[in-house]
């Protein structure tokens, strides 16, 4: 996940804020979450034994309702306990409001082997000659499911991070299981017609890349963000993906580091989303969005402006505006991630309205219908 995770980003771990209710004002709650290690908390992940230093067990599994196309279903999400992205491992370090690493290896050889096992520790149980999995999965967790999101903490599509037969793999056993959607995240410098081979296993129209722009501005991604890569970079991936008839899915970070006023967070979320559209348009390319509202996670560049007082995360209310603003502009889902952290270090309202907030943010995801935030209403609401 290379925004600020899914999803839901998300990851940053993405956790995606849809759940299963039915209608407001009485939402139901949450799915239970499946989580194989990390920190416990809410949204975050929950330490089951010996997960944690289990190489050939997932860092995260979590099934969630979402919307394609119209049609409610459920999501899995998956993050591979993986080597880690190979930019944010150079000695300059990576993007600074990063928070991947508890999800990786830390420094341990994880080998190819291991990261087939942790698939299989899922999609292969029912494999002939299959171990079941210890502790037992949930019977449902692989019912009704629509669509498949991996991340392994930086770019699927890099070799060094997840080799190609590990990769064909993966794809070979999606391949069977009637998906709508498959989603992977890469860095721009990795999306390639040959990095794409292995995906011609899955059926036409199915697989998405995702790519963590974060920001149309070039000062906010290459300075105040330090993503590596610009503009012509991304319109290169994008290019390739189009030529390929493969999707795009586009990171947008809500509030990034450096930007200290939430109206000019909201405008640039915006911008951003309008960028993607038109090159789109453009390429002839299927493009949708994933805001990433930033939360500041512990050991990260973003982390120091917050505790000098420098940055605050954007309002749970300015969230709801940005989504509002992008559903017109492209297919937009929110990711709304706390991995676990004091709240003040993730966007929030004035703590009455936190609850209805992120509830109103879940319905959209799961209807993609601005009629989710008809009923939201607080006396601390301020226009962003």
């Amino acid at each position: 996940m290379t925004g600020g995770p899914p999803a839901d980003r998300a990851p940053t771990a993405p956790t995606d804020l849809s759940r299963p209710a039915e209608s407001r004002p009485h939402p139901t709650p949450p799915e239970p979450r499946l989580a194989l290690g990390g920190r416990s908390g809410p949204g975050a992940l929950a330490p089951v034994a010996g997960a944690a230093d289990d190489l050939r067990r997932p860092a995260w599994l979590e099934r969630v309702p979402t919307n394609i196309d119209g049609q409610p279903t459920h999501r899995l999400i998956f993050i591979f306990r993986a080597p880690g992205c190979t930019y944010a491992r150079r000695p300059a370090g990576g993007c600074t409001m990063c928070g991947f690493t508890p999800l990786t290896g830390r420094a341990r050889t994880i080998t190819p082997a291991d990261l087939i096992a942790q698939f299989d520790h899922v999609f292969g149980a029912n494999a002939k000659g299959a171990s079941p999995p210890t502790p037992p999965l949930p019977t449902d967790l692989l019912t009704d499911l629509g669509e498949v999101d991996l991340y392994n903490s930086g770019s699927f599509l890099a070799d060094e991070e997840m080799p190609p037969p590990v990769r064909a793999h993966i794809f070979r056993r999606l391949a069977g299981r009637g998906l709508r959607r498959v989603v992977v995240e890469s860095r721009p410098e990795f999306v390639t017609p040959v990095a794409l081979r292995e995906a011609a296993a899955l059926p036409p129209g199915v697989l998405d890349v995702g790519i963590g722009l974060e920001s149309a501005d070039d000062h906010i991604r290459e300075v105040l963000i330090r993503k590596g890569f610009d503009r012509p970079a991304f319109e290169r991936a994008a290019g390739v993906l189009a030529e390929t008839g493969l999707g795009l899915l586009v990171n947008i970070l809500l509030k990034p580091p450096g930007v200290l006023d939430d109206r000019a967070a909201l405008a640039d979320a915006l911008a951003t989303g309008q960028y993607v559209a038109a090159l789109a348009r453009r390429l002839r390319l299927r493009a949708r969005l994933a805001l990433q509202p930033v939360f500041v996670a512990p050991g990260t560049a973003l982390e120091a402006d917050f505790l000098a007082g420098r940055y605050q995360p954007p309002s749970l209310w300015t969230v709801v505006e940005a989504v509002r603003g992008l559903h017109g502009i492209l297919e937009t889902t929110v990711g709304l991630s706390d991995e676990g952290l004091e709240p003040h270090r993730s966007p929030a309202g004035c703590g009455r309205c936190d609850d209805a907030l992120r509830a109103a943010l879940r319905d959209y995801n799961r209807t993609r219908c601005l009629a989710a935030f008809a009923d939201l209403a607080c006396s601390c609401r301020a226009s962003p």
